[in-house]
């Protein structure tokens, strides 16, 4: 018989592990050609952060962009006119605004229904984005640099306040060496799964140490 700690182990793998199907197409704004630009189809992780996905964004849609030098760290991302928060995990921003109950799936996140809303009416999978260079929201939005600094201080910090509500302390995630801290983001930057890590466990483990 499993442990409970199996169990736990389980369940953050499983949560780890999902993610959502997107249908990310270029503003029309910014096509060169009349009709749309063919649309980026990726299952991208639930635990990643869109400005992970840029490159690859920028490096698809280059032969549709009107100024194809435009840097890949100007790109943001909407959902029906609405700017998403890049400092936000992509499962996060889904649920938000699909008005999804990620407690009550009965998929896998596959093509097609989730388990529904709020109101019990179906949201219909791939999560359809709209991708911008142009015309950064800065009153919705803090810019994104080349080096992905801000990413990485925005995560940094989302971590300490999580743990601070949590614990009444953020001393864990201070207390982190600077090998576990790269170890950590780096794991969130390739989807690279480290649990159970001792020098990492504190950050999973109810009620911490």
């Amino acid at each position: 018989m499993a442990s409970n700690t199996d169990g736990i182990n389980l369940i953050q793998k499983k949560i780890w592990e999902g993610s959502l199907p997107l249908e990310i197409r270029l503003a029309p704004s910014e096509c060169r050609s009349f009709d749309q630009s063919d649309p980026y189809l990726i299952h991208y992780p639930r635990i990643s952060y869109f400005p992970f996905l840029l490159q690859r964004l920028k490096a698809f849609f280059t032969p549709f962009l009107i100024q194809p030098d435009v840097p890949a760290h100007d790109g943001w991302l909407s959902f029906e006119g609405v700017p998403l928060k890049w400092h936000y995990p992509v499962g996060l921003l889904y649920d938000l605004f699909s008005g999804a109950d990620p407690t009550n799936s009965k998929g896998d996140g596959g093509v097609g229904q989730d388990s529904g809303g709020n109101d019990g009416a179906p949201t219909i999978l791939p999560w359809r984005l709209e991708l911008h260079f142009t015309e950064w929201p800065y009153e919705q939005l803090v810019k994104l640099d080349k080096d992905e600094r801000v990413m990485h201080d925005a995560f940094i910090n989302s971590v300490k306040e999580a743990d601070y509500m949590r614990n009444g302390t953020a001393k864990g995630i201070m207390s982190l060496s600077k090998e576990d801290s790269t170890q950590l983001w780096t794991s969130v930057q390739n989807r690279t799964y480290l649990f159970p890590h001792p020098p990492l466990d504190y950050i999973l483990n109810v009620g911490g140490r």
